[in-house]
């Protein structure tokens, strides 16, 4: 009779599935199998520096647009929306190979997609008759970001592009792909959630948005590392931000 061994195995890096650690391949998705790296001494504070980086030149960009009047235009908020793109684009590239599996989806499902984004808008509906009545009562005012567009011909279109598309695509591979990615290198995988959520809410700079932006952010984070990509939370992102749209340009527009 042959000695009984026992094999090893890991987690494949695209669908998690169980594979051994001499394999070359995935039996399940078929993708090649790369050996997880161990991160040497000393690196794990090179990628906290990074990532600090990042979050501080958007943190700067974000209170340039929110503090100073002169700014507070339809133009510069373009500006600034394409800067924190070309950031983001920037952070997310530099570690393309690391990162790229994200944009990826090994076991793509329409029904989870659709259960997603009708997750959100019904979230979205919700938060903006919360953040309305909270506004009236607290400060008795109306915030709507569809002001900023109304001069505009194309305002409905604007609003859509700047708040719903811009946002779920360059948020979500900053911090749900960039940010989160780097985190769950140094740190384990709640942790990771949190803080990066956290940072997430509080680059809004809105003290009474905390309420639902961390929650949203926390769901977001949750939904990525559980599917190991980031075109769920995108969609995701986007139905909630399109919801908030679609109800000021009918009531605004």
């Amino acid at each position: 009779m042959q000695p009984d061994t026992q094999e090893e195995y890991t987690h494949c890096l695209h669908c998690d599935g169980n594979i051994a650690l001499e394999s070359r391949f995935c039996k399940h998705c078929g993708a090649a199998h790369v050996k997880q790296e161990t991160i040497p001494e000393g690196h794990g504070w090179a990628i906290i520096q990074q990532s600090a980086l990042f979050y501080g030149i958007a943190l700067l960009l974000c209170c340039l647009a929110s503090f100073i009047d002169a700014f507070k235009t339809l133009t510069w908020s373009v500006i600034f929306d394409v800067l924190l793109a070309c950031v983001t684009l920037t952070f997310f590239c530099d570690g393309w190979v690391k990162n790229k599996h994200l944009l990826r989806v090994a076991d793509f499902s329409v029904i989870k997609l659709l259960g997603y984004g009708a997750l959100a808008s019904l979230a979205s509906v919700v938060v903006s008759y919360c953040v309305g009545w909270l506004n009236h009562t607290l400060f008795s005012d109306d915030f709507y970001y569809y002001g900023l567009y109304s001069g505009s011909k194309y305002a409905p279109l604007l609003m859509i592009f700047f708040t719903a598309i811009m946002p779920a695509l360059f948020e979500e591979l900053g911090f749900r792909g960039y940010l989160l990615q780097n985190l769950l290198k140094v740190t384990d995988k709640t942790q990771a959630i949190f803080i990066s959520s956290f940072l997430f809410a509080i680059l809004h700079l809105s003290f009474l948005s905390l309420f639902w932006l961390i929650p949203f952010a926390l769901v977001l984070g949750y939904v990525r590392v559980k599917e190991k990509t980031l075109w769920y939370g995108v969609f995701m992102h986007f139905c909630f931000n399109l919801t908030v749209c679609i109800m000021e340009i009918i009531k605004y527009g």
